[in-house]
């Protein structure tokens, strides 16, 4: 593990310097370059590069009167974000925890990182014998259908930059093989509003998955009920899929989601 030390000599100077100007200028309605200086100390020159390229990105905006600074929306715009996905995750364990008890099953959710699903939260089941993710665990998301139901309402150019990048691995003999089969896959689960992984991440395990909107319609993250395949496929798909899609429309709802 590192120290502070051993951090701080990989610091970039440059950037620090921008967060900690980042960090002032929130702090009230504008900055006039020499002010920023002083309290950064730093020469001018150094601040007004720092400025001209925050402005150039929409994190702050010059007033064409008073020649001042000030903090832009796109700052509040990151925060309102990652407040958000915090929020969810809090929103969605109450409905977790109840959708484990109607079905005796595991209940993931999950977000996207890249091609790969992040496991943020679960509810495990009390069978002995049940789906096994540990929070943090990583899988394909075109193998999981917690991942499928986000990366089916990626745009088409996003998805092809994805596996242009990272290409498409074989985990088990179920799995989709070529990207065109991935594509035709993600078609239908935007056809029908929920997905099925079915042992194309792991042998033996089945999943059903919805998605999870935001107040923009955007979809966030993905839950999912796993198990045992014959016990999925034993409680039949669609009553599951039913249930999951039940869930995640009362999750959306709490996000400001309106269909």
């Amino acid at each position: 593990m590192w120290n502070n030390d051993t951090r701080s000599s990989y610091q970039i100077k440059s950037i620090v310097k921008a967060f900690r100007l980042l960090e002032e200028i929130v702090t009230k309605s504008e900055f006039g370059v020499s002010e920023l200086s002083r309290l950064l100390e730093t020469p001018k020159p150094t601040v007004h590069r720092l400025l001209s390229t925050l402005e150039s990105l929409g994190y702050v905006r010059q007033d064409p009167k008073t020649m001042n600074y000030m903090a832009n929306i796109k700052i509040f715009e990151l925060g309102a974000e990652v407040l958000q996905k915090l929020n969810f995750v809090e929103i969605a364990k109450p409905v977790m925890t109840s959708l484990c008890e109607k079905t005796s099953e595991t209940i993931n959710l999950g977000v996207l990182d890249n091609v790969d699903v992040v496991c943020v939260h679960k509810v495990e089941s009390k069978e002995n014998l049940r789906s096994d993710q540990p929070i943090g665990t990583k899988v394909k998301a075109y193998q999981a259908a917690m991942g499928k139901v986000i990366l089916a309402h990626l745009s088409s150019k996003e998805r092809a930059q994805l596996f242009s990048k990272y290409g498409i691995s074989i985990s088990t003999p179920k799995s989709l093989k070529t990207v065109s089969a991935i594509e035709e896959e993600l078609r239908k689960v935007r056809e029908r509003g929920y997905a099925v992984d079915n042992e194309e991440g792991v042998s033996g395990v089945c999943c059903v998955g919805a998605p999870i909107l935001d107040h923009n319609a955007k979809v966030i993250a993905g839950l999912s009920i796993a198990g045992p395949a014959p016990r999925i496929k034993d409680k039949n798909t669609e009553y599951l899929a039913k249930l999951v899609t039940e869930a995640t429309a009362f999750i959306s709802s709490r996000l400001g989601f309106r269909t």
